[in-house]
C-alpha cells in the first residue's frame, strides 16, 4: 500500500467564464500529498479555496482539470458509482454543521454507515459504542441530537466520519460554531481518535489555536498549497 494516502497532481480549478461572467482561477496546476497518519492544518481567509479544495480531495467535485490518487490508484477517471463507493470506503467527512439526523440516537448516527456497507448490527454497535465511549458520550448514546449540545453533537460526528476505518478524513471548520473550551476539548478528541486509527487529515479552519495540533500548517495562496 503506498505511503501517500492523497495525491492531486496538476489540478486546475476555474469558476465562471461562460457569457458575461468573467473567469476566475482558484487553483492552478496545484500538486499537493499527504502521507499515511499526517494531520494538516490548512488556514486561509474566507474565500481562499479552502473548502473547494475539500470538494475536489474528496472526490465532491468534478469540474476541474488533473489527477487524484487515493492510496496509490488514479480515481479521478471513475464513473459516479465506482467514485461514490470509493469515497465511501476511504474518506471520511466532518462539517462545521453536524448533519446528523435528528430521528436517530447518537448511537444510531454513528452506526448508519457501517449499517449501510452491510455491516452486523452487533458488530457495528460495538464499535460504535467503543468510539463513543473514548470521546466521553457513554452516558449519551441513546439521545438523539436535539439533547445534545453543540460540543457532543460534533463528537458523535466525528464518530461516524471515523467508523468505516477511512484511509482520509477532511474536516471543513469542524469547531466553528463552538466555543473556546469546547473547541479544545473536541479537537483534542479529533486528533487522539486519528492518531489512534492511524487515518490522515486535513482539517480547514480559521482557528489559530488548531495549528498547534496538527503535524504541519499550510495556506492556499495564488492557486497553489503552500505550508508555512
Amino acid at each position: 500500500m503506498s505511503d501517500i494516502v492523497l495525491k492531486l497532481q496538476k489540478v486546475t480549478k476555474v469558476f465562471g467564464g461562460k457569457g458575461d461572467v468573467p473567469s476566475i482561477e482558484i487553483f492552478k496546476e496545484m500538486n499537493f500529498a499527504i502521507k499515511r497518519n499526517e494531520v494538516l492544518g490548512l488556514f486561509s481567509p474566507s474565500g481562499s479555496g479552502k473548502t473547494t479544495f475539500l470538494q475536489i480531495a474528496g472526490l465532491l467535485d468534478s469540474k476541474f482539470s488533473g489527477n487524484i490518487y487515493i492510496n496509490g490508484s488514479r480515481v479521478d477517471t471513475k464513473n459516479d458509482l465506482q467514485t461514490s463507493i470509493i469515497r465511501r470506503k476511504n474518506i471520511g467527512f466532518v462539517f462545521q454543521f453536524h448533519h446528523l439526523i435528528q430521528e436517530f440516537s447518537a448511537l444510531e448516527n454513528v452506526i448508519f454507515p457501517l449499517l449501510f456497507d452491510g455491516s452486523k448490527k452487533k458488530i457495528a454497535t460495538q464499535k460504535g459504542q467503543y468510539l463513543l465511549e473514548k470521546v466521553g458520550l457513554a452516558n449519551r448514546m441513546n439521545n438523539r441530537p436535539a439533547e445534545l449540545s453543540g460540543g457532543e453533537q460534533q463528537r458523535v460526528a466525528i464518530c461516524r466520519a471515523i467508523i468505516n476505518e477511512p484511509a482520509l478524513l477532511l474536516a471543513d471548520e469542524p469547531t466553528g460554531n463552538l466555543d473556546q473550551l469546547t473547541t479544545s476539548k473536541v479537537m483534542n478528541f479529533l486528533i487522539e481518535i486519528i492518531k489512534e486509527h492511524n487515518i490522515s487529515a486535513i482539517i480547514a479552519s480559521h482557528n489559530p489555536m488548531i495549528s498547534k495540533l496538527v503535524d504541519k500548517n499550510a495556506k492556499i495562496a495564488d492557486g497553489k498549497i503552500v505550508y508555512n
